[in-house]
């Protein structure tokens, strides 16, 4: 989900132009910069990963990634919206498949233990044929006392 343009914050400059600023290393332009982007960034973020604490966090990294290209654009003519609407995306997306990669690598521990317990235990019983009904143990309960 991107950013409207009409959720960002209006201002005298274009948020293009404030990116070229912001690549020649102007603080107060990355200030106006941050402050007219901010709300809308983390608005989209907080929808993309349905978490606030972790869209501030985000937000954060997106707007240090700012600092840290924009000379890169600097020379380039860049749609500053869609610059950072990007580089937004793309930090979603990289915390979403962190977030699975995870959550798939946790679940295959817990079935990988849980299978080679399972082989363990089964290993030292024989095979059932097929259709064999299944029983509980047997269990020899203690004669009562007298």
């Amino acid at each position: 989900m991107s950013v409207p343009p009409n959720v960002v914050m209006p201002g005298p400059e274009t948020v293009s132009n404030l990116v070229k600023r912001i690549g020649d290393r102007d603080q107060a332009a990355f200030g106006r910069f941050y402050r007219r982007l901010v709300r809308a960034v983390f608005t989209q973020l907080s929808d993309s990963l349905d978490s606030p604490a972790l869209a501030v966090a985000v937000t954060r990294a997106v707007f240090v990634e700012v600092w840290r290209v924009a000379p890169a654009c600097a020379s380039h003519e860049v749609d500053g919206l869609a610059w950072v609407n990007a580089i937004a995306a793309r930090h979603a997306a990289d915390r979403i498949a962190e977030f699975e990669q995870h959550r798939r690598r946790s679940a295959t521990g817990v079935n990988d233990t849980l299978g080679h317990e399972f082989v363990l235990t089964v290993g030292k019983e024989p095979l059932a044929p097929a259709g064999t009904p299944i029983r509980p143990p047997h269990r020899t309960v203690p004669a009562p006392s007298h």
